[in-house]
């Protein structure tokens, strides 16, 4: 009897004993299994919002090219946390990355071996919670607080074959030099195209298709230098304006945008410029080569080259048509008509000249009856392309770029080819 007695209360010390394990173990079980749903939900939250974030394509980065988190990609990541998490006390850190391909090693390795380069988005958020059993003392918890981590990434790759058509600014202005590199700005404008067209090739060399991308260039100062209508390959500087240099005409203009103009309307215009238009082409090396000898003279009339860029870039066969406008400056300059370039510039945007571009390059069918999707870009070389509001009401914000340097206006002119969104797990 004294045996029985003896040993239980060994057996009620060693259940005193056991509590605090019991209890820490129920503590942790129940925050742990918030802590995991909470980090599923994170997740969940991370991967859509990434796919928008990629899909929208915002393009501010830090010095070293990693991304750096901007107003907007926040503000869409934190409403995506907070659809998905209600029952947090806190969404702690909400951190956005955007890196491009040349600060990521398997993108590097992948063009190494011929792969195409991409893109990509990383989003990583960290809430914080009160715990349910904080633990004290003996007692195991998982403190007052713990913080939840999840994250998501998404590339963007290039998916269908694109045909390009560049509206360059070979303005005289373009002579000069800029504070994104030690070169004139025509300068680095051809080695950013030569770099373009490479990546345009190893797309072409991989899909091995039919549909291959394509390059062409309208360079213009007040005018590009055109075939015109009939001339059998013969050039000239070509007005793109209708009723002549004295009395432009903006609704007879944008009536005949898609309209190739003939031989009445060359002009006499005899600057210094050299460059021509180049139609779309996928021989990148023979069009590197020309370009290569283009040099820069003159007033700017940006109209020029896009209405003559909408109309070779009309001929191109793939779904996808992207027209890039690089300007380093306004619409004006030391031209003979150079009073009334930029009021008849601001004229023709106003009365739809953009749209009717947009419009006109989407309604044709691919060779196979496929729609066409059409865009219109602006790039601005070290000036603050939103101050031109222009150019901004034609090709929209959204649209309009202002870049720092060449590798900024390369990257930015890949990340437009780059139309695919892929998720990571």
């Amino acid at each position: 009897m004294k045996l029985k007695r003896h040993q239980q209360g060994h057996a009620a010390i060693l259940f005193a004993m056991m509590i605090p394990v019991l209890f820490g173990i129920f503590a942790l079980a129940s925050d742990g299994a918030r802590a995991l749903q909470t980090k599923a939900r994170i997740e969940d939250a991370a991967e859509v919002a990434v796919l928008a974030i990629s899909a929208h394509n915002d393009t501010v980065q830090n010095e070293n090219g990693n991304g750096a988190p901007s107003n907007y990609n926040n503000t869409l990541a934190q409403k995506y946390v907070n659809a998905y998490i209600n029952d947090v006390d806190s969404v702690k850190e909400v951190k956005v990355y955007k890196r491009t391909c040349e600060n990521i090693t398997d993108c590097k390795e992948g063009i190494a071996n011929g792969k195409p380069r991409f893109f990509e988005h990383e989003i990583e958020v960290t809430t914080t919670q009160k715990s349910w059993f904080p633990g004290q003392g003996v007692i195991v918890g998982m403190g007052e607080t713990f913080d939840t981590y999840g994250d998501s990434r998404a590339r963007k790759y290039q998916s269908e074959a694109v045909d390009v058509m560049f509206a360059a600014d070979y303005s005289g202005s373009m002579l000069d030099g800029w504070s994104g590199s030690y070169n004139a700005k025509y300068v680095d404008l051809k080695n950013i195209i030569k770099d373009i067209s490479e990546e345009l090739q190893k797309f072409n060399e991989l899909q091995k298709s039919d549909n291959n991308n394509t390059m062409g260039i309208v360079a213009y100062d007040e005018y590009a230098n055109s075939e015109y209508a009939g001339g059998g390959s013969n050039f000239c500087y070509l007005m793109q304006q209708q009723g002549g240099y004295s009395y432009p005409s903006v609704s007879d203009t944008i009536r005949d945008i898609f309209v190739p103009k003939g031989k009445n309307n060359c002009t006499d215009y005899r600057y210094k410029g050299v460059f021509h238009e180049m139609t779309l082409t996928e021989d990148f090396d023979s069009f590197n080569r020309e370009l290569s000898g283009f040099s820069p003279y003159g007033g700017t009339a940006s109209y020029s080259g896009i209405i003559r860029g909408a109309q070779l870039l009309k001929e191109g066969t793939n779904t996808r048509r992207l027209l890039i406008i690089l300007s380093d400056g306004e619409d004006g300059g030391p031209g003979h008509d150079s009073p009334n370039v930029k009021e008849f510039s601001n004229q023709l945007v106003d009365a739809g000249m953009c749209d009717k571009v947009r419009e006109g390059l989407e309604e044709d069918k691919t060779p196979d009856d496929r729609d066409i999707k059409a865009q219109i870009v602006a790039i601005g070389f070290d000036y603050n392309a939103n101050a031109n509001q222009a150019l901004k009401n034609c090709v929209g914000e959204d649209n309009l770029y202002k870049a720092e340097n060449a590798d900024e206006i390369k990257d930015k002119i890949l990340e437009l080819i780059s139309e695919e969104v892929g998720h990571l797990k």
